[in-house]
């Protein structure tokens, strides 16, 4: 992307984009905030309280999603090792979520299930499984409280940039 600034002679002159902007990189943040606007557009609305149990339940779910949205990216990279560049930084990112939401959720370290690896998955099951999490935040974001809604955000950002860095 090339911006025009006038110099002193009078005339313009191109001037580069920061280094590492590029247009499809501007586009996918842009879609990126357009995925999450309604996430924290629902976190400032005046929702009725739901109880502590149901939202804990809900981070909870979101804990054992994120760990099994790790084991379809290990599947995926044991099927094509090519992918393990692409898609190691997604499983690393999942297994963090992981540990948030459960300290959120009040799990204690080291009590939650492991997920069944499944038997076969791809990009796009990847892809899916990940756009199904950015999907959960939406619904766990109006009973949450403000601590929980950044977390939620958060992990829903992150999920939201891979979704479209997956298309």
């Amino acid at each position: 992307m090339q911006r025009r600034r006038t110099v002193p002679d009078g005339g313009p002159r191109p001037v580069p984009a920061p280094a590492g902007v590029t247009r499809r990189r501007v586009l996918r943040t842009a879609g990126a905030g357009a995925v999450l606007l309604p996430v924290v557009l629902a976190g400032c609305s005046s929702a009725s309280e739901q109880p502590a149990d149901d939202v804990s339940d809900a981070l909870l779910a979101m804990a054992d999603a994120a760990r099994m949205d790790a084991a379809v990216v290990a599947t995926a990279v044991t099927a094509d090792p090519g992918l393990a560049g692409r898609l190691e930084p997604l499983r690393a990112a999942r297994m963090e979520h992981a540990a948030a939401l459960d300290q959120a959720g009040g799990r204690p370290p080291g009590a939650a299930p492991v997920p069944a690896a499944p038997p076969v998955a791809d990009v796009v099951a990847v892809r899916d499984s990940v756009d199904a999490a950015v999907r959960t935040a939406r619904e766990v974001v109006p009973r949450a409280s403000a601590q929980q809604v950044g977390l939620v955000a958060e992990v829903a950002a992150c999920c939201a940039a891979y979704v479209a860095e997956l298309r």
